[in-house]
């Protein structure tokens, strides 16, 4: 500023320093949100579970049918959509998807990661008569044990709630329930699946 006022020119040196270093910490900010966190050596260090894929299972709900009897289990198939800084989650069933507002994956005191999210379900128009467009909440907990998968509950503003078990896992993206349940590209859940 000094050199300004008195008259004399700015050196393009420290200038060019400062460019490098910007485009520098870009580049590194954006290759660790999409790339780096994902290192097996980085998670070692993190400890942040990678869970981004598709997951398939089931959904248990307290929702009654007309007749009062319960609803059998529905398949359902969520896909995940993780980076350093996001997460996303999208369910599909035979009849609706449900796509995320809100979604957050945490570490609990007792070291158990879980992922949360909120959400609004758009029933297809064919079963809308009987399954209206709804908000809802969805939390599970990511399973650190073989064979363990997603697990949790769910609850929405139609005064339902119930269980969901997601047991298998794919890196693929699926666009609906019946794709991912046709596929043989699921395994069975592993612990922080996806890590390897």
């Amino acid at each position: 500023m000094l050199a300004l006022v008195a008259g004399q020119g700015l050196s393009q040196t420290p200038l060019r320093i400062y460019t490098i270093a910007g485009t520098l910490t870009a580049i590194t900010c954006t290759l660790w949100e999409r790339f780096t966190w994902k290192w097996k050596i980085v998670r070692y260090f993190t400890g942040v579970p990678l869970i981004a894929g598709t997951w398939r299972g089931e959904i248990f709900s307290s929702h009654t049918l007309f007749d009062g009897s319960s609803l059998p289990p529905i398949r359902a198939a969520l896909h995940v959509s993780q980076s350093a800084s996001s997460v996303t989650a999208t369910l599909f069933t035979g009849e609706s998807k449900s796509v995320t507002e809100h979604a957050k994956l945490a570490k609990d005191p007792d070291g158990r990661w879980r992922l949360t999210w909120q959400y609004v379900n758009m029933p297809r128009p064919g079963v809308r008569e009987r399954s209206e467009r709804h908000r809802g909440a969805c939390e599970v907990y990511v399973g650190s044990q073989p064979g363990e998968g997603l697990e949790g509950s769910y609850f929405t503003d139609r005064r339902t709630d119930g269980e969901i078990h997601f047991t298998e896992w794919s890196p693929n993206r699926y666009g609906n329930a019946e794709s991912a349940f046709g596929s043989d590209g699921f395994i069975a859940a592993r612990p922080y699946v996806g890590s390897t």
